[in-house]
């Protein structure tokens, strides 16, 4: 054992002469580092701008490419370079143009593009794309696209597109288009589109379109299509069509047609059209329905299929109405009420009560 002792310190003395001695002095413009390393793998302490294996640093600059586990006590010296494929950590923050893999952020953690995990205490955002899961104590945001699940105590977001899982304190946008599932205790919204379930506390909509499952605290609205099931305590409608289930506290509506089952306590609307079933308290109006209307007041140019209320009037009525008052114009059915006026009978049976028709 005595013997193989001097060899074995020997073996060690030419090990650390191996892997010691490499300073990195590039034409770059980063700062020398110790480096125990063979061929760029081992250990680096300092401004290194390529290396694999374990890398500590105080603030990075013109870092090209690391992989394995990197960690920086403070942010970046400038705008963040280069390439971080395993572990980023950082006192403040780690940064850099690309992270692949993990990156954690006392306060916060950022690149342009972030695949993979990143936590910052205070907030985790990329410049470009996130792809992964990203959490942020504030917030969470992507300038361009979000990918994953995200989830902020006070906001998340993409510039353009987000798609995937989103949980917020406050609110969640994109401002092109949602994808996915999103909760926030404020509201949710997309500039353009969203496709998936979506819950505001206060409110949920989308600049053009939105089909799936929305619920707004107090409203839920599209601007061009809504289509699904929509929720609002207060409102529910879309500039153009509703295709689905809308139920409202005080309104459901929309600008063309409404196909499906709208109903709110206060009223029911469509500009162009309604085909199937509304139901409103106060009132249902639209030019067209189509199946089944029920409302205090009941008005409708033409109604083709069942009309049921306090006041049914119709210029064309094709089906049955049953209401304290029936009014028509045009009656190609039958109408059972108080009062019963259909304008196109003769005239001593053009009001009769009970039962009035013309077929």
């Amino acid at each position: 054992m005595k013997k193989l002792l001097p060899l074995f310190l020997l073996l060690l003395l030419l090990t650390n002469t191996l892997m010691a001695g490499e300073t990195d002095s590039l034409s770059t413009g980063s700062s020398p580092a110790l480096n125990l390393r063979i061929n760029e793998c081992g250990l680096s302490i300092g401004n290194s701008s390529r290396h694999t294996g374990l890398r500590i640093n105080l603030i990075d600059k013109n870092l090209q490419e690391i992989n394995g586990i990197n960690i920086t006590l403070w942010k970046a010296a400038k705008n963040p370079t280069g390439t971080i494929n395993g572990l980023a950590i950082g006192l403040a923050g780690p940064e850099a143009h690309e992270i692949n893999g993990i990156a954690i952020g006392g306060v916060g953690a950022g690149a342009d593009y972030i695949n993979g995990f990143s936590f910052g205490l205070l907030g985790t955002g990329a410049g470009n794309d996130i792809t992964g899961i990203a959490i942020g104590g504030l917030g969470a945001g992507a300038g361009d696209n979000f990918s994953g699940f995200g989830m902020g105590l006070l906001g998340l977001g993409a510039g353009k597109n987000f798609k995937g899982i989103g949980l917020a304190g406050l609110g969640i946008g994109a401002g092109e288009n949602f994808t996915g599932f999103g909760l926030g205790l404020l509201g949710i919204g997309a500039g353009e589109n969203a496709t998936g379930i979506m819950l505001g506390g206060l409110g949920a909509g989308a600049g053009e379109n939105m089909s799936g499952i929305v619920i707004g605290g107090l409203g839920a609205g599209a601007g061009e299509n809504l289509t699904g099931l929509v929720f609002g305590l207060f409102g529910a409608g879309a500039g153009e069509d509703l295709t689905g289930i809308a139920i409202a506290g005080l309104g459901a509506g929309c600008g063309s047609n409404l196909t499906g089952l709208a109903f709110s306590p206060v009223g029911v609307g469509a500009g162009d059209k309604i085909k199937g079933i509304a139901i409103g308290g106060l009132h249902v109006r639209t030019p067209e329905l189509v199946i089944f209307g029920a409302s205090s007041y009941l008005k409708a140019e033409k109604l083709t299929g069942v009309g049921l209320g306090g006041l049914v009037k119709t210029d064309y009525s094709n089906g049955l109405t049953i209401a304290l008052i029936n009014v028509t114009d045009n009656l190609n059915g039958v109408q059972l009420g108080v009062l019963n006026w259909a304008g196109n009978n003769a005239k001593f049976l053009r009001l009769l009560p009970v039962i009035n028709m013309h077929i």
